[in-house]
């Protein structure tokens, strides 16, 4: 098992994630993001991302917000990193469409947000954003990017997964990845130092134990069964942390790779034989007490 960790370890550092910006264009019932002010500059997120080259191989970098596409600059970025050769996946709402300024569609991965079925996807995000997506997700296909959905899951539309797999499938004819995200447990909205927000809870209840521990072994998850889901991830106020969801920073943009690198793994910690470890084994999202 340490082997198989060392492995993952050095592959997870092949990835970047990076979140630029808090704000967003929708207001979403069950948002956890405190929406500030802070944006990292094109120049600054392109500077880190040329010094960790290198000190590392860099397969690819994640953008997340707030909403990404409300960036002045963001597809220049994107034609920049692709340029370099870099895999560019982009973590959207699917509200706002910029796709025909990207130039190189097959070296960008489009994560389109869509929490189930239509009704309840528009009383999360607002009405008419379930169609305003899925035409997004439609052309971003049509223009040769690959696509991929991101699902929140809560007690609610948890029974309608396999429903709700049917209608994509019907909707989009070519099957397109999905990838649940339990929502956030309320451990983590009240632990958690800057993501603290605990939403609307009426309508879109937590996951009981035995429904999260179902969802992770029967379906790709964010994080996954067994996590190891860290990476080098690079927030909006210039803080760098183990992992997209990370409590305790290991340092800023303007620090050495190496170290930070260092600081990561020494960080990783496994919660059983089977797990491939977590930047906050004590903590892991606020889902210990759901699978141990």
């Amino acid at each position: 098992m340490r082997n198989t960790l060392s492995k993952h370890f050095e592959n997870a550092l092949r990835h970047i994630y990076i979140n630029p910006l808090e704000s967003c264009n929708l207001r979403c019932a069950i948002c956890y993001t405190q929406k500030t002010t802070s944006m990292l500059s094109e120049e600054k997120i392109i500077q880190f991302v040329e010094k960790y080259q290198l000190a590392h191989i860099v397969e690819s970098v994640t953008f997340c917000g707030g909403e990404v596409f409300l960036l002045p600059y963001m597809t220049h970025m994107i034609n920049a990193l692709t340029n370099k050769g870099l895999l560019v996946q982009i973590i959207t709402n699917g509200t706002i469409d910029k796709l025909k300024e990207i130039k190189s569609p097959n070296s960008v991965n489009c994560i389109v947000s869509v929490d189930g079925l239509p009704s309840y996807h528009d009383q999360n995000r607002g009405g008419g954003m379930f169609n305003k997506s899925i035409t997004f997700l439609k052309k971003a296909k049509k223009l040769g990017f690959h696509t991929e959905i991101f699902s929140i899951v809560t007690r609610q539309n948890y029974p309608q997964i396999n429903q709700f797999e049917s209608y994509m499938e019907k909707e989009i004819q070519n099957p397109v990845p999905i990838t649940y995200h339990p929502r956030k447990p309320m451990e983590y909205l009240t632990l958690h130092p800057v993501s603290n927000n605990k939403g609307t809870i009426n309508g879109f209840d937590f996951l009981e134990k035995k429904e999260m521990r179902e969802l992770l072994k029967t379906k790709k998850t964010f994080p996954p069964q067994n996590f190891g889901c860290y990476q080098i991830a690079v927030m909006s106020d210039g803080k760098i942390y183990g992992c997209c969801e990370g409590r305790v920073p290991l340092g800023t943009i303007h620090d050495d790779v190496k170290t930070l690198i260092d600081r990561l793994n020494n960080k990783i910690g496994k919660t059983s034989d089977a797990c491939l470890g977590c930047s906050d084994p004590g903590f892991l999202c606020g889902m210990r007490k759901y699978i141990t």
